[in-house]
């Protein structure tokens, strides 16, 4: 995202990074009891993360949280008037690029007024960099290793890829498994 970031800060976009709730507590980072702690976290995270962005944090309650969805890797390009161009409930800088890209397109071509707007949702995947996910686990401890794995556990997935017979969990979707639906 940071590479994203700087592609696009030429073309009027700005990009930030809210820092919302750690997303896997542990023993070295736990649950933001205070506003301090809380920047105290964020530092670590950009020293460690080299996030550019500008960060904005989130108040304890979660206020901007709650407003986006508590989803813990939400992507929203909101343009100049409010218009929710896109949100994605995961980030995936591929996914997020197609999106700029088309809004681009829009208002670079929107004085010919040749657009219908229309609403549209997809399923896009993203790959995720397991040695690094973990490796953030275990710098925020044990707990936060514990936890991950009892949720792996708990959702009958594993840690590598998970079955191509298993849907998506992703809020709004309807899609059941043929298991699920009681079908076989």
């Amino acid at each position: 995202m940071e590479r994203l970031a700087d592609q696009y800060a030429n073309r009027a976009v700005r990009s930030v990074f809210i820092y919302t709730r750690e997303a896997h507590p542990g023993e070295n980072y736990r649950h933001h009891r205070s506003m301090e702690e809380k920047r105290r976290n964020a530092r670590a995270f950009l020293e460690h993360s080299k996030v550019r962005r500008q960060i904005l944090l989130d108040d304890l309650e979660g206020a901007a949280h709650r407003s986006y969805g508590l989803l813990p890797n939400m992507t929203w390009i909101i343009g100049r008037g409010g218009l929710i161009h896109y949100k994605s409930a995961w980030t995936s800088a591929a996914d997020v690029a197609d999106a700029l890209e088309g809004v681009l397109d829009f208002q670079a071509n929107r004085a010919k007024n040749q657009w219908a707007l229309f609403y549209s949702e997809r399923t896009a995947w993203s790959t995720r960099d397991q040695a690094r996910f973990h490796e953030g686990l275990v710098r925020a401890g044990p707990q936060a290793v514990a936890d991950y794995e009892r949720m792996l556990k708990g959702s009958g997935t594993s840690r590598n890829a998970p079955s191509p017979d298993i849907g998506p969990r992703v809020p709004g979707n309807f899609y059941r498994t043929e298991e699920e639906s009681g079908e076989r």
